[in-house]
């Protein structure tokens, strides 16, 4: 079953709603506007030159940066309204808002990107917990960049290409909708099956997507502290 764009978001994708990212351009499903002032600015220079190889100016700027950009946490612009409270491994738990309205996830930034010579944004991967609609898994992914949409979700009924976004994780590969540069699962009925091997032995999540220009992208999530992470999100929701 392929889930296509909604007019209201679920579960994670409320983030988008609640103005946690204001920040970032677009949506994860039609009819979701974000702020589009200063974050499309921002993001407009990398997306033009997405898939070109950076200059040498480029890679001197990167290498200067980077040692900054390891010491922040996987926040997000425009998420600085939730709370963090706790970091396992690679994985941040926030929390925001309360009673029923309380939003947790747990979220952390990919360990490695492949191939490195492609300029593209920070990307996420979070899985969230909405006490007051009982969402408990809903997995969400911010790219960085544009991808081509699954052959599905371009025509309905199409069989799964090679070249499909997925999200990959051991033997199993689960389909992924995109939308402005943002992704989540097709089938929402996989969560969480894809949640709980998240949470056992496997080393690392791989989200695999081929950019607008037509280059096969990989990004690889460590595991290691994610299912502490996500019980500590889970446990902040129920309070």
């Amino acid at each position: 079953m392929v889930r296509v764009p909604r007019l209201l978001p679920v579960g994670a994708l409320a983030l988008l709603a609640s103005g946690l990212v204001t920040g970032l351009v677009g949506a994860m499903v039609g009819g979701l506007t974000l702020s589009t002032t200063a974050a499309q600015a921002q993001e407009a220079a990398p997306e033009a030159g997405f898939d070109e190889a950076p200059t040498r100016r480029g890679r001197r700027q990167r290498r200067e940066r980077a040692p900054r950009a390891e010491r922040k946490s996987a926040t997000p612009p425009g998420m600085q309204q939730a709370t963090p409270v706790a970091i396992f491994g690679d994985w941040n738990v926030f929390v925001n808002g309360d009673g029923r309205a309380k939003l947790c996830y747990a979220i952390a930034q990919p360990q490695t990107r492949s191939p490195k010579t492609l300029k593209r944004d920070t990307a996420y991967l979070f899985v969230s917990v909405r006490k007051g609609e009982n969402v408990q898994n809903e997995v969400a992914v911010m790219l960085g960049f544009p991808s081509k949409p699954a052959a599905a979700q371009v025509r309905p009924g199409s069989a799964a290409a090679p070249t499909d976004p997925s999200l990959n994780l051991g033997t199993g590969r689960y389909g992924l909708v995109v939308k402005d540069g943002n992704a989540w699962l097709q089938n929402p009925a996989e969560e969480a099956r894809v949640v709980s091997e998240m949470s056992a032995r496997n080393p690392k999540l791989i989200i695999k997507t081929t950019s607008l220009r037509g280059n096969p992208t990989s990004d690889e999530y460590a595991l290691a502290g994610f299912a502490e992470a996500m019980k500590r999100t889970r446990d902040e929701c129920a309070r």
